[in-house]
Protein backbone atom coordinates (compact mmCIF):
# COMPACT_ATOMS: atom_id res chain seq x y z
CA UNK A 1 0.00 0.00 0.00
CA UNK A 2 1.01 3.61 -0.66
CA UNK A 3 1.68 6.47 2.29
CA UNK A 4 -1.17 8.10 1.53
CA UNK A 5 -3.50 5.38 1.76
CA UNK A 6 -2.21 4.06 5.56
CA UNK A 7 -2.11 7.30 6.31
CA UNK A 8 -5.63 7.90 5.89
CA UNK A 9 -6.24 4.39 7.47
CA UNK A 10 -4.08 5.29 10.05
CA UNK A 11 -6.22 9.06 10.71
CA UNK A 12 -9.58 6.66 10.28
CA UNK A 13 -8.70 4.48 13.03
CA UNK A 14 -7.47 7.07 15.93
CA UNK A 15 -10.49 9.53 14.72
CA UNK A 16 -12.74 6.62 15.64
CA UNK A 17 -11.10 5.81 18.78
CA UNK A 18 -11.28 9.11 19.75
CA UNK A 19 -15.03 9.19 18.50
CA UNK A 20 -15.80 5.98 20.70
CA UNK A 21 -13.50 7.49 23.79
CA UNK A 22 -15.84 10.60 23.74
CA UNK A 23 -19.03 8.78 23.51
CA UNK A 24 -18.58 6.90 26.71
CA UNK A 25 -17.26 9.78 28.55
CA UNK A 26 -20.06 12.36 27.17
CA UNK A 27 -23.00 9.95 27.91
CA UNK A 28 -24.83 10.32 30.93
CA UNK A 29 -25.13 7.28 33.29
CA UNK A 30 -29.22 6.62 33.86
CA UNK A 31 -28.60 5.75 37.26
CA UNK A 32 -26.50 9.01 38.13
CA UNK A 33 -29.53 11.22 36.84
CA UNK A 34 -31.88 9.49 38.67
CA UNK A 35 -31.73 10.98 42.23
CA UNK A 36 -31.55 14.40 40.94
CA UNK A 37 -35.16 13.43 38.58
CA UNK A 38 -36.56 12.58 41.83
CA UNK A 39 -35.48 15.68 44.07
CA UNK A 40 -37.18 18.03 41.20
CA UNK A 41 -39.98 15.68 41.60
CA UNK A 42 -40.32 16.39 44.93
CA UNK A 43 -40.21 19.59 45.20
CA UNK A 44 -42.48 20.30 42.54
CA UNK A 45 -45.03 17.78 44.62
CA UNK A 46 -44.23 19.99 47.62
CA UNK A 47 -45.08 23.50 45.61
CA UNK A 48 -48.07 22.11 43.68
CA UNK A 49 -49.63 19.53 45.81
CA UNK A 50 -51.86 21.76 48.15
CA UNK A 51 -52.68 21.39 51.38
CA UNK A 52 -53.57 17.67 52.02
CA UNK A 53 -55.40 18.22 55.32
CA UNK A 54 -57.70 21.00 53.99
CA UNK A 55 -61.21 20.37 53.48
CA UNK A 56 -62.72 21.26 49.98
CA UNK A 57 -65.71 19.08 49.64
CA UNK A 58 -69.04 21.01 50.70
CA UNK A 59 -67.07 23.99 50.24
CA UNK A 60 -68.46 27.65 48.60
CA UNK A 61 -69.65 27.50 44.96
CA UNK A 62 -67.41 29.42 42.82
CA UNK A 63 -69.16 31.91 40.94
CA UNK A 64 -67.18 33.96 37.59
CA UNK A 65 -66.75 37.73 38.45
CA UNK A 66 -68.45 39.29 35.20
Amino acid sequence: MSRPVVMAALAAVLALAGLTAIWFVVTPRPDAAEPVAQEQRQRAEDFLGGAPNRPVRGGQEMKPRW
